[in-house]
């Protein structure tokens, strides 16, 4: 090999080392986070998020026994509220949970 070829693989590879230091992924089951300082807990999403973290929602789970959950943890928000950011956030736009229809109860668990 070449040294022009080799200086030029080195680089590369110097490139992907430093690419993979910085995106530093943390694979929790399926989901992605950048860091522990990028995965906002504030307010209801953070509530949300910091559920999804602490593996409450690998199972099934309720709206009622969501909400329950999240003010046990400080998060006092509407059901309404848990209700639509469940639905419009991380189902729809995140794609982080699961939505089943269980007995007449939509039913919450990560993706899989």
């Amino acid at each position: 090999m070449d040294q022009e070829t080799k200086k030029i693989l080195e680089s590369h590879e110097e490139r992907i080392k430093k690419l993979e230091k910085t995106l530093e992924i943390k694979k929790h089951k399926n989901i992605q986070y950048k860091d522990e300082e990028a995965v906002d807990f504030k307010g209801l999403s953070g509530g949300i998020n910091f559920l999804v973290k602490e593996n409450f929602l690998i199972d099934l789970k309720s709206v009622d026994e969501i909400w329950m959950e999240l003010k046990k943890h400080s998060y006092i928000y509407p059901k309404t509220s848990v209700t639509k950011i469940l639905n419009v956030d991380f189902v729809n736009k995140k794609r982080i949970l699961n939505r089943i229809k269980e007995n007449g109860i939509w039913k919450y668990a990560i993706r899989k």
